[in-house]
């Protein structure tokens, strides 16, 4: 009698637990939906406002959605500036800045895991000093030394200062310190030298990490404003951050063009992050660091 009663005590506070799971899973996910609204709405309203006529945006009594859609904005934006010339500079920078950041980065981050040299302790801790000094320190002594090797106003002063990463190289470190020492040891008993353990062994075990921060930097620089407004001069060489500010007057704005032109901007990152954001949270994942 006791046992049954034992029994059907139990199965009571399970049904409970179960009960009290579902409902707190619940409410985390309608919080979480409830913060996915509140973030998605200054997206819309971007998009809605790119679709607005002027004296509509500057109405006394402004509106979420357009009364009368003008995609006509969306043409004005490459009529008035060159904005295709700017969706190219920005896609070539930031192509050879992915590139060059995570080749530079995995290399050197396979030598500071996996290789010993004199003095390696020390230029890791030398890599990571970097990491603290914010990037604004360095903005004058770039612009001078660039400005000595006539690179100004051009894709070598856009790409070249970008193209190493002190971040990179310690989020690849950190996974390339987790692979099992017996797979170096079987690479160089095949008779590898460490450039060939790195490339056929290293490098495609690491092609999650890889993906993870090369989308980390594509975002970065695809959105990167102050290097290039400091570095270039003429309309040509200027990318798309930059170039937003073109439908800014001094004393008129054109608010519609301008989120036009954001919304143009904006949406190569979002399909990128639809794409790539499995093989961003891996990544981050398997390199034992937190988002």
């Amino acid at each position: 009698m006791r046992s049954s009663i034992k029994q059907k005590n139990k199965s009571f506070l399970s049904q409970n637990q179960i009960i009290y799971n579902h409902l707190r899973f619940g409410l985390l996910h309608a919080v979480l939906i409830a913060a996915g609204f509140l973030a998605l709405i200054p997206f819309v309203w971007m998009l809605a406002t790119s679709l607005k006529g002027p004296m509509e945006i500057l109405s006394a009594t402004p509106t979420f959605l357009p009364k009368a859609w003008r995609w006509q904005n969306y043409q004005d934006v490459f009529a008035q500036v060159p904005f295709g010339r700017f969706y190219f500079n920005t896609f070539i920078v930031t192509l050879a800045r992915v590139i060059g950041q995570v080749f530079f980065a995995a290399l050197a981050a396979f030598a500071f895991a996996r290789l010993k040299f004199p003095g390696r302790d020390v230029l890791f801790l030398g890599i990571l000093a970097v990491m603290m000094v914010p990037g604004q320190v360095t903005l004058v002594p770039n612009y001078v030394l660039l400005k000595y090797l006539g690179w100004l106003d051009s894709y070598q002063g856009l790409i070249i200062p970008s193209l190493f990463s002190a971040f990179g190289t310690f989020l690849l470190r950190q996974f390339y310190l987790s692979l099992p020492q017996d797979l170096i040891d079987a690479a160089t008993l095949e008779g590898c030298n460490p450039l060939q353990t790195f490339w056929y062994v290293a490098l495609p075990l690491s092609r999650t990490i890889i993906v993870a921060f090369g989308v980390l930097v594509t975002l970065w620089s695809w959105n990167d404003f102050l290097w290039p407004l400091i570095i270039t001069n003429s309309t040509n060489m200027q990318m798309l951050s930059v170039g937003i500010a073109y439908f800014q007057g001094q004393f008129v704005s054109n608010f519609a063009l301008m989120m036009a032109a954001a919304t143009l901007a904006t949406l190569p990152m979002v399909i990128v992050f639809v794409f790539a954001q499995r093989y961003l949270i891996q990544g981050i994942t398997m390199s034992g660091m937190k988002l």
